[in-house]
């Protein structure tokens, strides 16, 4: 009986969805899922901003971008895009 409810419970909680990362620019709130452009509109130029191409000659890889906002108050932001997509946030201190 406790097995069954303990698997019930495991099953529940693996059908949850995953937590979004979000971030605070001023007034607004970013989300992993955003693009670029409305980083940028949000949040301004960052910090530092690095860009690694696609590694394979025939064009078939995706460009990363890695933005950091900081420190500010001793903390760190780290973005990451993905063909011009939010897809991981990252605080840290510093």
């Amino acid at each position: 009986m406790a097995n069954r409810y303990l698997l019930g419970c495991l099953l529940a909680l693996f059908m949850l969805p995953a937590a979004q990362a979000s971030m605070r620019c001023g007034n607004t709130l970013i989300n992993e899922g955003e693009l670029t452009v409305d980083v940028l509109r949000k949040c301004g130029e960052p910090d530092q901003r690095e860009t690694i191409p696609p590694s394979s000659p025939q064009g078939g890889g995706v460009t990363v971008e890695q933005w950091v906002y900081g420190p500010r108050n001793g903390v760190y932001r780290y973005l990451r895009f993905l063909d011009g997509k939010l897809v991981e946030i990252r605080v840290a201190r510093g």
